[in-house]
């Protein structure tokens, strides 16, 4: 079938968790992860291919994909032939599945592997820190969300949630309460983040 081409969606949060109702790793400090795909060589669009293992890759870490799913993406890691960006992702994507399956150390590596082949975009750093949250290896977790916040794509709000989160996490409540209210401003759509401010703000 022939590829069709649609504008590249926003980087989704792929764990809902943050949100009532949504799904999430609450092992990981309700701290959300995304899910990443890309255009082989265009940043503004995203080319998809009918039953590309890379899709499924994507889809299944977007969508609560579990253990079953991680050899798709291996398969799309192994067999596809990917631009450095969407191998990247997929990357990525297989780190967000392991941490699901609560393989924290396979997970960090596949998100190594995601910095190392594309260190300018800012979820791969989140979702690494996402990881280290887990290992509660903090600084580094902090490390990597000051980066994504540096970076400020499209990602920018969740960042900053993350990162007020770790923040009360680690009992310094006065940063926790300004990144709160910098991810409030960045999604005021977002009811979690709005309550989140509300209630740092008490």
């Amino acid at each position: 079938p022939l590829p069709t081409r649609r504008r590249r969606p926003r980087q989704a949060a792929a764990n809902r968790l943050l949100e009532p109702g949504g799904q999430a790793m609450q092992s990981l400090l309700r701290i959300g992860l995304l899910a990443l795909i890309w255009a082989p060589a265009m940043a503004s669009d995203t080319v998809i291919l009918n039953h590309s293992p890379a899709l499924d890759c994507y889809r299944a870490a977007l969508d609560g994909g579990g253990a079953k799913d991680i050899e798709v993406c291996t398969t799309a890691i192994e067999h596809q032939t990917l631009a450095p960006l969407a191998l990247a992702g997929t990357y990525s994507n297989r780190g967000i599945l392991k941490a699901r399956n609560g393989d924290l150390a396979a997970a960090l590596k596949d998100h190594n592997r995601a910095r190392r082949i594309a260190p300018e975009v800012a979820s791969i750093h989140i979702n690494r820190s996402n990881v280290l949250v887990g290992l509660k290896r903090y600084s580094g977790a902090l490390r990597d969300l000051n980066r994504a916040i540096a970076l400020a794509d499209a990602s920018l709000a969740v960042a900053h949630y993350n990162r007020a989160l770790l923040f009360q996490t680690l009992g310094d409540r006065q940063a926790a309460r300004a990144d709160a209210e910098r991810a409030a401003q960045l999604a005021p759509e977002s009811e979690a983040y709005q309550r989140f401010a509300r209630n740092m703000a008490q």
